[in-house]
């Protein structure tokens, strides 16, 4: 069951964002779970939305989403903070009705798009293959490089 995320799911939230951090090319980064909280409780508030997705009581999985504007126009596009469903459900169709609810939901807010991106490094060919499935476009390509940071 897809639903909108109340506040009282948070830690659950939480303990998914944890999984999802150190199965990522983020886990040599730390994982501030307060600063994680207070973005999951601005967006259930209003600031954004989160949607979860649970079997048998347990939340599976989830999308952080917001709505902002190009920096070139006031053209509004919803974008994803963060996808994710635990490996053991990734095989069914929890994660198409998840992206579903949320690009449902983008239209209701009046974006002209939406803008999802693989920046974890987690199946980014199936996730690709994914998203084109969905009926999204390839928009590019996302590089990273570490900095020594100075003193």
């Amino acid at each position: 069951m897809i639903r909108p995320a109340k506040n009282s799911v948070i830690p659950a939230i939480l303990a998914l964002g944890e999984r999802l951090h150190q199965e990522s090319v983020y886990a040599h980064i730390s994982f501030d779970r307060a600063k994680v909280r207070a973005l999951m409780e601005s967006l259930i508030s209003g600031g954004g939305v989160v949607f979860v997705t649970e079997k048998d009581g347990v939340i599976v999985g989830g999308l952080a989403g917001g709505i902002t504007t190009h920096w070139f126009s006031e053209e509004k596009i919803a974008f994803d903070y963060s996808f994710f469903v635990a490996p053991a459900h990734r095989q069914g169709i929890t994660a198409f009705r998840l992206l579903k609810a949320f690009s449902e939901w983008a239209r209701i807010k009046g974006a002209g798009e939406i803008r999802m991106g693989i920046t974890t490094g987690i199946n980014v060919e199936g996730t690709a293959r994914f998203y084109r499935a969905a009926g999204f476009s390839d928009a590019g390509i996302l590089f990273y490089k570490g900095v020594q940071r100075g003193s």
